[in-house]
């Protein structure tokens, strides 16, 4: 089955829930970076965990899905790297907008054993990007470098914001993809992955996304329709943490993003 998904009107009231948040175990969050630090070569983790990451080749700092985002591109082959804790149970989220089709693929996710800017296929042990046919791919590789590629169900339009997420889920023997809240495609998963210590945001081997990200999540647990729905609906500011991360108490990231997100809870999810 296909989706083609352009945002209207319509389609925020449909899939506006009911809900005021959701709950996370501290430990399965594995970083938040909301890319509201305005300026600098630096992004600043949102969760807590100081997985603090850097800027390569200066994408640069734009107004974003909320508040302030960053926006990266082929031709000075811009990313950011984070460092994450390797899990063979993960999610994804992030959202996503490119300006026009792009003429290769364009990365938006690439988990790597190291720091450096791995461009072979062989190193993505998680990836996502949207190809030349506008047509939405992931893939997952496992220990032996067997590789799991998600079907290309998915038709992202230019020029409009899309929440994007990929689940890694071993309990359950499956990965699947995203798209505004609704599963577009899945695949089955022996229950191990290959070894990353990194995240390259906005790049996927040696393509970069040509356009703007906002909103990154990393967590070790796979999370249910139910949550990523609410991520779609009312963002990563919506979830609670329910054991005390590194000694400090119960928190939310309410207030960060807190002016636009009360837009997202009423159903605006019109691309700016």
């Amino acid at each position: 089955m296909r989706y083609r998904f352009l945002l209207c009107g319509s389609l925020a009231l449909m899939t506006a829930v009911a809900t005021t948040g959701w709950t996370v175990d501290a430990d399965a969050v594995g970083g938040v970076w909301q890319f509201d630090d305005l300026a600098g070569d630096a992004i600043v983790d949102s969760s807590g965990n100081g997985n603090d990451g850097t800027l390569v080749n200066g994408p640069e700092w734009v107004d974003g899905k909320f508040g302030t985002a960053l926006e990266f591109s082929q031709t000075t082959g811009s990313y950011a790297l984070v460092p994450v804790q390797h899990s063979n149970t993960a999610t994804v989220t992030m959202w996503a907008m490119y300006t026009a089709t792009p003429s290769t693929n364009i990365g938006l996710i690439h988990a790597q054993a190291t720091d450096g800017d791995l461009g072979g296929a062989e190193t993505k042990m998680i990836g996502v990007w949207v190809e030349n046919t506008n047509l939405l791919w992931g893939r997952i590789i496992d220990p032996a470098g067997a590789r799991v590629n998600l079907p290309k169900n998915a038709t992202l339009e230019a020029d409009t914001w899309f929440h994007i997420a990929l689940v890694v889920d071993a309990a359950a023997g499956v990965v699947t993809q995203w798209v505004n809240g609704e599963q577009v495609g899945d695949s089955a998963y022996a229950g191990e992955l290959g070894e990353y210590s990194y995240l390259k945001i906005g790049r996927q081997g040696t393509e970069s996304w040509e356009g703007r990200m906002d909103d990154v999540g990393y967590f070790t647990e796979a999370l249910s329709s139910d949550d990523l729905a609410a991520i779609y609906n009312l963002g990563l500011q919506s979830v609670t943490v329910a054991v005390e991360p590194r000694g400090k108490a119960a928190t939310t990231w309410a207030g960060i993003k807190g002016d636009a997100r009360a837009d997202a809870a009423m159903g605006n999810h019109s691309d700016r």
